[in-house]
């Protein structure tokens, strides 16, 4: 039997590279856990070293992504069963090649062929969640392993790697979490990581603060939670990594009784890493709705960013920039017109699993909403077609719009309106995807939109011409055609009608411009909407 030093000795290197489906098993994964660890991390495409920052970047429209990206990862094996049994013997020939050379080049006799069961038996090797604790002689089996990626990347949003990266391979959709990364496949990951950490933490001071309104939440306002509540920890006062176990000032837990004084954080740094990823937050908000910020008044923080770090170049100092962009000459934004700015945005800051048209077009809602943001609550005491004696309602309705859909918020004041109403009415629809179908978000509600199977109910109401365009059905793609567009969102607004109608809700008009007046006992309240009527 072959010594635990010399064993040590052969395992110094991992063994491999392995492709992962030709060496794990289909159940490979330690007792009681749904993922894999691995450790140094690489992320390869086209033969060159890349990082998250490129992978988790989704291509421009609507394109298949054909991209093969390919990782390895050195990845311990707890048990010889994780291993398939092809994987059990290319495992073994490499370890017995290994001893064989080490024989030759120290003159000595080799033992019979190594197999993994023995030496896991044996205690040579050590089982995943082995109670024998870590010592000395303890010995890992390490491979590299190497695959292509299945599903993009998850970081600090998986129920399974809560506070990590997930990592998903093409092989069987087999979970790992990686725990540490290549230096340069991190360093061209970096923008990645930040965007998440920041998007975490954004959550987490919202939890806390869920009675602030979401106007008032602006990155002065984030990077002040910051500093109050996260910046200092009390758990990282006393705590040392480097400490002289001989020290008086060691208590019985070996903790230091004198704080230690961090590092005091600016909060210029705090604004400067939500000026560089503004934009990635914007377009991420306006795609998910998280309703974590205001998009407007985050849009005005993103446009004064540039001129702040024209500020800050001139006194010399690189400020607000993603990692790895400081070296551009000129703001990206800075000469582009606001519609044109709009649209850089969003192919700037693609999100996964958004269109990017479909992305411009909330861009485009939210900045016609910036022009159309003046309210004038008034009161007048009238007569209604319901016999409804006083009414409340806003005398100015907005412009006409060339948004198609364009809901504005509830007055904070109108709370009453607000318990009649659904909340899925206040969030503007989104189109079909590749299948053309859309279903009433209440519970309750069978309605369905199919736009390639019409019934008289959907088109009810609808322009004819728009109608015989959509049955026609040359069309492809729902978020590239303004007027399939045009005629969905006149069907769901004429089913939306028909409900607040349900909940005692009248439609007014004034010219071209539409408002909802909603009925609450004696009192109305009026909603200004910003459609148009052609």
């Amino acid at each position: 039997m072959i010594s635990r030093r010399v064993l040590r000795e052969l395992l110094q290197q991992p063994l491999g590279p392995y492709h992962d489906k030709d060496v794990l098993n289909e159940e490979c994964r330690p007792p009681e856990q749904p993922k894999l660890f691995l450790y140094s991390f690489v992320l390869e495409h086209n033969g060159l070293v890349i990082g998250l920052d490129e992978s988790e970047k989704p291509l421009e429209g609507q394109v298949e992504d054909h991209r093969k990206f390919r990782f390895r990862g050195t990845l311990k094996i707890g048990d010889p069963d994780w291993l398939s049994d092809w994987g059990v013997k290319l495992v073994e020939t490499e370890l017995d090649l290994r001893w064989s050379e080490w024989t030759l080049r120290e003159g000595v006799r080799r033992g019979p062929p190594l197999t993994l069961k023995e030496l896991y038996d044996s205690g040579q090797l050590k089982y995943s969640g082995s109670e024998r604790g870590d010592s000395g002689d303890d010995c890992e089996l390490l491979l590299r392993i190497q695959g292509e990626r299945g599903q993009p990347a998850v970081f600090m949003r998986a129920d399974p790697a809560k506070d990590g990266l997930l990592w998903t391979s093409k092989d069987r959709f087999r979970q790992y979490e990686v725990l540490t990364m290549d230096v340069a496949t991190y360093a061209f990951s970096e923008n990645f990581f930040w965007r998440y950490r920041l998007l975490a933490l954004m959550k987490e001071i919202v939890d806390r603060y869920r009675y602030v309104s979401i106007e008032s939440r602006d990155p002065e306002w984030f990077a002040d939670k910051y500093i109050q509540d996260f910046a200092y920890p009390e758990g990282d006062k006393h705590p040392r990594v480097i400490y002289d176990s001989a020290d008086s000032d060691m208590d019985e837990e070996r903790v230091p009784r004198t704080p230690r004084q961090p590092l005091r954080v600016h909060k210029s740094e705090i604004l400067g890493l939500f000026a560089a990823h503004a934009e990635w937050l914007i377009t991420n908000e306006v795609a998910r709705r998280n309703k974590i910020f205001d998009v407007k008044v985050w849009d005005r923080f993103r446009k004064r960013v540039k001129k702040e770090r024209r500020e800050a170049a001139r006194n010399g100092v690189v400020w607000g920039w993603p990692v790895g962009q400081e070296s551009l000459e000129e703001d990206p934004i800075s000469s582009a017109s606001s519609e044109e700015d709009e649209d850089n945005i969003a192919k700037r800051n693609p999100v996964i699993g958004k269109p990017t048209p479909f992305v411009q077009r909330k861009l485009e809602i939210a900045r016609k909403k910036r022009l159309n943001t003046r309210r004038r609550i008034e009161s007048s005491v009238s007569e209604s077609e319901s016999d409804v004696q006083g009414h409340a309602y806003a005398s100015d309705f907005s412009g006409d719009s060339d948004s198609p859909w364009e809901p504005e918020e509830f007055p904070t004041a109108d709370k009453e309106v607000l318990r009649l109403v659904p909340w899925q009415f206040t969030i503007p629809p989104d189109p079909p995807d590749a299948t053309g179908r859309w279903q009433c978000p209440l519970p309750s509600c069978q309605y369905k939109i199919d736009l390639r199977h019409l019934t008289e109910e959907n088109k009810r109401d609808v322009d004819d011409k728009i109608i015989r365009y959509i049955m026609r059905k040359e069309w492809r793609n729902v978020y590239m055609d303004d007027a399939v567009v045009r005629g969905f969102l006149q069907m769901v607004r004429n089913h939306y009608n028909g409900h607040l109608m349900e909940f005692g809700v009248k439609i007014v008009k004034e010219g071209s411009r539409v408002g909802l007046l909603l009925a609450i006992d004696c009192v109305t309240h009026t909603r200004i909407g910003t459609t148009r009527t052609d």
